[in-house]
């Protein structure tokens, strides 16, 4: 099995993106393949809740956290207080998180981070590289997040096989 690395925004996304997502973790798994992903809205959203309705027992995912689940949970709840992310987002979240963690715990890879800033975010992508076999990316309005784990991987040898790209307003 290969595992691939499902990268993109968690910040501006539309009906096109998540289509278009949803549509390649369907033959992504179809193949027997295995998805990697961050755990954040957007993308690694669309992601997440797709592999649950197809791979049942979560054997398949992947979802490298850079904390342990429950300070990665009071971050984005932090969020909500600042406006960043509505309410309605963080129950989504947080009720796709802890149903990965009960149906199968060792689909969440936790990392040592104590802090989530954009550093323990660099250093997550980093972990998504270390164990992908490829690359689907989906960046909206040049991500430099998403650029970051595409030419982390381009380094390593990792091919992109998938790069959507797209222009969303802010």
């Amino acid at each position: 099995m290969k595992w691939i690395i499902f990268t993109g925004t968690w910040k501006n996304t539309n009906e096109e993106v998540e289509h278009d997502v949803r549509e390649s973790v369907r033959e992504v798994l179809a193949h027997g393949d295995g998805i990697i992903t961050g755990g954040a809205l957007g993308v690694d959203l669309f992601c997440m809740d797709e592999v649950l309705k197809i791979n049942l027992t979560c054997t398949h995912l992947r979802v490298i956290l850079p904390s342990k689940l429950d300070l990665y949970l009071e971050h984005y709840a932090k969020r909500i207080t600042e406006n960043i992310i509505t309410k309605e987002k963080y129950e989504e979240l947080e009720k796709t998180l802890q149903a990965i963690q009960k149906i199968n715990p060792s689909a969440l890879v936790e990392m040592h981070f104590t802090k989530i800033d954009s550093e323990s975010y660099a250093e997550r992508d980093n972990e998504e590289v270390k164990y992908g076999d490829g690359v689907h990316a989906f960046q909206v309005n040049d991500s430099n997040g998403t650029q970051h784990t595409i030419d982390s991987a381009l380094i390593k040898g990792i091919p992109l096989l998938l790069h959507k790209k797209y222009s969303i307003k802010e």
